[in-house]
């Protein structure tokens, strides 16, 4: 029997999936840096687009000495007033069609350049074998948009009703406002990180031909099966991400001091200990990928034929199912 219908016969003993993932994109760094590119590309739009709208909506209140003042007055009745009286200035209606209307644009933005680093990083996390179309993945992306944008506004929404229902009273009920919140928080979490993974895991798990529902249908599948698996290697990765986290923090913390002596030198660790944690949470969400379309090959059924593949380099080339 040759290793590769030893390997198709065994399904008892996968490949470890984690060393799979991490492996996958250690030998193709274009992946890492594609998945770099476009995240980053998105930040650097969306804080244009944000301070951009603030200047055009505030600059002609001129609030910004205003502001500065109340700021370091550290005074929050204060902070409160010019807030409330910069609400008057603009309107009911500037303050919804910018709170509406910016996210709306952020999420698309955010879509085109997540389809467009999805597509490229997918097709060289899989090799040679056949992937999503640009226009699926895009359909994917701008569906998680979208689910992003509406869970944002249930919470927004949520938190100004239960507000209104907590201090309806003559005193405000604090300990009612976060028994509401609470759960409404949680609820609306769980809903866009569930909706959120199935769509991330379609675009990568889809096959050329497929619309984007036949991708999430396989998808569902492909959990369903082995929900344990995908449990446990998320559950691996984000210790991974929390340890990083970690890290990061302490090493802001312990060098804090700096703030009295060399204020803009420990601005500038800031940004360079952040630089370096969203680079590795990028790399970790590519492996964590690749190691999920590793546990799917591992686990294919000889019978039913393979229903997914993994990366050619991800597995080894004698391990990898063929179509």
């Amino acid at each position: 029997m040759t290793t590769h219908h030893a390997w198709q016969g065994t399904t008892s003993k996968p490949p470890n999936p984690i060393t799979q993932g991490l492996r996958a994109v250690t030998r193709d760094p274009v992946i890492f840096l594609v998945e770099i590119l476009w995240r980053w590309s998105f930040a650097i739009l969306a804080c244009m687009l944000v301070a951009g709208v603030g200047v055009m909506l505030l600059g002609p209140l001129h609030v910004g000495h205003a502001w500065d003042t109340a700021w370091r007055s550290r005074d929050p009745q204060r902070m409160g007033q010019l807030v409330v009286a910069v609400v008057l200035l603009l309107g009911v209606k500037v303050i919804l069609f910018a709170a509406i209307g910016v996210p709306l644009a952020i999420a698309l933005i955010w879509s085109i350049l997540a389809a467009l680093g999805r597509f490229a990083s997918i097709r060289r996390l899989r090799g040679g074998l056949t992937s999503l179309r640009f226009r699926s993945i895009f359909a994917l992306q701008l569906l998680r948009g979208f689910v992003g944008w509406f869970s944002l506004v249930l919470l927004v929404t949520a938190s100004v009703g239960e507000m209104l229902i907590a201090t309806h009273g003559l005193q405000p009920d604090l300990v009612l406002y976060y028994l509401m919140m609470l759960p409404s928080v949680i609820l609306i979490s769980a809903f866009w990180l569930t909706v959120n993974w199935y769509l991330s895991l379609a675009a990568f798990f889809g096959r050329e031909g497929q619309s984007f529902r036949g991708a999430l249908r396989q998808t569902r599948q492909t959990v369903r099966q082995q929900r344990s698996d995908f449990a446990g290697t998320g559950f691996v990765f984000l210790l991974f991400r929390v340890v990083v986290l970690l890290i990061a923090t302490a090493i802001c913390g312990l060098t804090s001091g700096m703030v009295g002596s060399s204020p803009q030198g420990y601005f500038t660790l800031l940004i360079i200990v952040s630089l370096a944690y969203f680079a590795i949470a990028d790399f970790l969400y590519m492996a964590r990928m690749a190691a999920y379309l590793a546990l799917a090959a591992a686990h294919v059924g000889p019978a039913a034929g393979p229903t997914l593949v993994a990366t050619s380099s991800a597995l080894p080339l004698e391990n990898t199912p063929t179509l």
